[in-house]
């Protein structure tokens, strides 16, 4: 190649590449143009006014609302809401900020499901937020999911949720994708309950009383002990180790619920309950009345008792030095103890729809807890005689 096709090749390189960064940093700083023009915001919302939330959805409306310093969900007859999604709910909303803005025109809006609820299957969620009197603070329209593909080979590739097409309720029609993805909002008025419930903690004794007398049993055993008895165990009667074990397991189950029911007693079958009363080591007494099943679940209400010691009885040869460490130990169980009572006492008045596996492995007949008894050994015939 001569010098001079040389340094022309050269020469055509070297203006492609100018062209090609040109292009380039046109396209980077329209790019940058076009981010600097989205709103800093997609709402303005004065989180700290915020009083009641409404998430009106296509075919459902939850109201949560703030009483005193707690909120409630006012379609389970005002029962304590989860703070901790209300919070995040509103901060989210708060900080959203827009990826991009998409022109979407008033007819298209069902594309991007930015319809107001209850115009058919391509309408949004509408969350409006209000102050303490009920005027509107802000509202945002909730649309569509907005759906990216994951990394994975394409034989196990899979879609997940990366964003919402949301639209703010001021008259503007500004539809924008933002990457919060709003999971929390695809449930019903169940999802927004504060799940935290009782603790039946290292239970000493479980008793049944129940309508049919043959469900009327009672297991204790010592504190510390891991033995269980059965109380009044006749004759030969004995009590099987493994099913004791698993109905003292099933209390575990009794720390959370499905729902709150409004259903009155006599559907319920609370007018006539099947009642447990179990002890712990704690010294708290909780009273459980069950009901007969609905669906997949069991009512139940709920009273909670404790004897917490007021004062620590010292042992007989105590060290001096020892007391000290022992009473400040005495006196932070007791504070976690009646914090934990007064908790839970606020758990009563209410129908809770609870799990029907645990209810079902708690709720034994007398005669499942013993152990079966052993066959008696058959007695040998005696030997025929050979007749000569």
């Amino acid at each position: 190649m001569k010098r001079t096709q040389f340094g022309i090749l050269l020469l055509l390189v070297i203006v492609l590449g100018a062209a090609a960064f040109m292009l380039l940093r046109r396209s980077t700083t329209s790019w940058q143009s076009d981010a600097g023009q989205l709103p800093e915001k997609v709402v303005s919302l004065p989180i700290n006014q915020v009083a009641q939330i409404v998430i009106q959805q296509p075919d459902n409306q939850i109201n949560l609302k703030k009483k005193g310093d707690s909120w409630v969900v006012t379609e389970r007859h005002d029962y304590p809401a989860n703070y901790e999604m209300i919070s995040s709910l509103i901060r989210q909303v708060w900080e959203l900020k827009p990826v991009q803005e998409v022109k979407v025109g008033q007819s298209q809006l069902g594309r991007v499901s930015l319809l107001e609820p209850g115009q058919g299957a391509n309408s949004g969620t509408l969350l409006d937020f209000k102050d303490e009197s009920g005027t509107r603070l802000a509202a945002l329209l909730v649309g569509k999911k907005y759906l990216r593909e994951s990394a994975q080979p394409s034989s196990q590739a899979r879609s997940y949720p990366a964003g919402r097409y949301v639209m703010p309720e001021d008259g503007n029609h500004r539809v924008s994708l933002v990457s919060e993805a709003f999971s929390q909002l695809d449930g019903k008025a169940e999802r927004w309950l504060d799940r935290d419930f009782i603790k039946v903690e290292k239970p000493t004794s479980i008793t049944i009383n129940a309508p049919s007398p043959t469900m009327n049993w009672k297991l204790e055993r010592d504190a510390g002990s891991k033995e269980w008895k059965l109380a009044d165990l006749k004759g030969d009667e004995q009590l099987d180790s493994a099913k004791a074990n698993q109905v003292a397991s099933s209390m575990n189950s009794f720390s959370s619920f499905v729902d709150v029911s409004d259903a009155k007693s006599d559907t319920t079958g609370l007018d006539q309950p099947v009642t447990f009363t179990v002890t712990t080591e704690d010294g708290f007494t909780y009273l459980l009345r069950v009901g007969k099943k609905m669906a997949e679940n069991y009512p139940m209400t709920v009273s909670v008792s404790a004897n917490i010691p007021s004062a620590r009885t010292p042992g007989k040869d105590e060290k001096p030095e020892d007391k000290e460490k022992l009473d400040k130990e005495f006196q932070t169980k007791q504070e976690t103890l009646e914090k934990k009572l007064a908790k839970e006492k606020k758990l009563e008045g209410w129908t809770y729809l609870m799990p029907k596996f645990g209810i079902e492995q708690a709720e034994k007949n007398r005669a499942d807890l013993l152990a079966p008894k052993a066959s008696p050994t058959p007695t040998p015939s005696p030997a025929a005689k050979v007749k000569p």
